[in-house]
């Protein structure tokens, strides 16, 4: 089998390329500001809204610090 033509594997894209993190930051904004409001009448979903915004605040400080530290896995 001639693989001298496969990318599979070879390929990687970094989280810059699969992930816009101005979108990932208002996605986060709005998911707050909408756990906010509805904190007092549906107590539910704004924790389910919280928890959302928790885990894209994550994604938001990995995008960041894959800006600012490119980390080579050969060394």
């Amino acid at each position: 089998m001639n693989t001298h033509n496969c990318k599979v594997g070879k390929v990687k894209f970094g989280l810059n390329e699969v992930l816009n993190l101005k979108e990932v930051e208002k996605n986060y904004i709005k998911f707050t500001e909408e756990a906010y409001n509805l904190l007092q009448s549906d107590a539910s979903l704004s924790d389910f809204l919280y928890h959302e915004a928790s885990k894209l605040r994550k994604i938001i400080l990995n995008l960041k610090n894959s800006e600012t530290t490119d980390v080579d896995a050969a060394f």
